[in-house]
């Protein structure tokens, strides 16, 4: 992949594109890619193949404090304000962005984005953690961390981003995304519920479920027949 950096907050975020398109794909419409929290945009990349081979412009954003991007903390509003910022600067700049597609912590940012006025005209979220508070209890449990200490850090982070976990959740943001909504979740999924997956489907009006079996939380972002799904709702004009 070919990369370029994108300042932000004192800081800077990696853009990625693939190294094979060539100068032609400038003007193609933009799909942007988003992983999800402790991943990488490289995780994106089988789906970016499929994407380049129907004539669109994938570009992958690594989010604050992962990959190389630089920062030591993030969370879900800071990877929504990072989106936020990539696609406005990309429409600022002339293009148009067919689409912005994110998995799991990226898919909750990418709903909060989106609700917010996103300009993407549609949205793909995979494997989506409807609510970040419980997304805290999984990330506890994890590390061994009692509950008392999860509680201290999730009013921490209420306190820092003047917002609280409800905010973030299928019922607050889902009213508010007016894109046509694609979402993709795996039935055996471990760490995000298959029925945060319907939360979000049933606050999004219009939005579509496909249901997966066998796949779990990752294997979706390589799986052919997912990428070729994901491809042909992106391509629609």
């Amino acid at each position: 992949m070919a990369s370029r950096s994108l300042g932000f907050r004192k800081r800077e975020l990696g853009l990625y594109h693939l190294a094979t398109q060539d100068s032609g794909a400038e003007s193609a419409p933009i799909v942007l890619l988003v992983h999800g929290w402790g991943g990488h945009a490289g995780q994106m990349l089988a789906l970016a193949k499929v994407l380049a081979d129907e004539g669109l412009r994938p570009v992958l954003l690594e989010l604050p404090a992962h990959g190389r991007s630089a920062g030591i903390m993030s969370n879900s509003p800071q990877f929504a304000r990072a989106i936020s910022y990539v696609v406005a600067r990309l429409v600022a700049d002339g293009h148009t962005l067919r689409a912005a597609v994110a998995h799991s912590m990226g898919a909750n940012a990418l709903g909060l984005a989106a609700a917010q006025g996103l300009r993407a005209e549609r949205l793909v979220l995979l494997a989506p953690p409807a609510s970040a508070r419980e997304f805290t209890r999984y990330f506890a449990h994890t590390f061994g961390l009692s509950e008392a200490t999860r509680l201290a850090m999730q009013r921490l982070f209420e306190a820092r981003e003047g917002l609280l976990m409800a905010q973030l959740e299928p019922p607050a943001v889902g009213p508010r995304i007016v894109q046509p909504t694609l979402i993709v979740h795996d039935r055996d999924d471990r760490v995000n519920r298959f029925a945060d997956a319907e939360a979000y489907r049933d606050a999004i009006k219009g939005a579509r479920l496909v249901a997966t079996e066998g796949l779990g939380h990752r294997r979706i972002l390589k799986e052919e027949d997912v990428l070729r799904q994901v491809a042909r709702f992106v391509a629609q004009p």
